[in-house]
């Protein structure tokens, strides 16, 4: 009696084969397909990231909760993309940033908008500084870009002056 579930090793070798044929990375050179491993030679050479140790640290110290056993440090190329994030803010700003959204906001792990995962810095550090730029940007207009804030209208000067006009002494 024959099942039909039944292959023989032959058959299977043919399958695999054939699925490794039709699934073939068109990326990688042929030699890295099979194992998508690097070349050879340079397997020794491996790519470091920029380190950022009080950051690590800070991230490290914002994850840890009283239940934790054990601490936890994030991947260093995570925080290269939280600094990368911070679009130029200096590492000190960055932990900053960190103790704001842990002290003031109170965006503590396990709570409901806080952090799950690492990956949450990455996005939330991003628009704190986006937000922080935006509003600098705002408040560092000349009075050359009055009527680009404001709008077509009366100029600064005019402005300044109708209101001088109705100010009263003593209030």
């Amino acid at each position: 009696m024959h099942n039909s579930d039944d292959r023989s090793p032959k058959d299977s070798q043919i399958e695999e084969s054939h699925f490794e044929e039709t699934n073939i990375d068109l990326d990688f050179r042929r030699t890295n397909r099979k194992n998508r491993d690097s070349r050879p030679d340079l397997k020794a050479a491996r790519s470091t990231c920029k380190q950022y140790f009080l950051l690590c640290e800070a991230l490290a110290d914002y994850m840890t909760t009283a239940d934790d056993g054990e601490r936890v440090y994030p991947p260093e190329r995570l925080v290269v993309d939280v600094m990368d994030g911070a679009a130029g803010a200096t590492e000190e700003e960055v932990i900053g940033c960190l103790r704001y959204l842990k002290d003031e906001r109170g965006l503590r792990p396990g709570t409901k908008h806080g952090p799950r995962r690492f990956g949450w810095f990455k996005s939330v550090v991003a628009d704190y500084f986006q937000q922080k730029r935006n509003r600098e940007i705002v408040y560092a207009l000349p009075e050359v870009e009055w009527d680009l804030r404001n709008g077509p209208g009366i100029s600064q000067q005019e402005f300044d002056s109708m209101t001088d006009a109705i100010e009263v002494d003593g209030f």
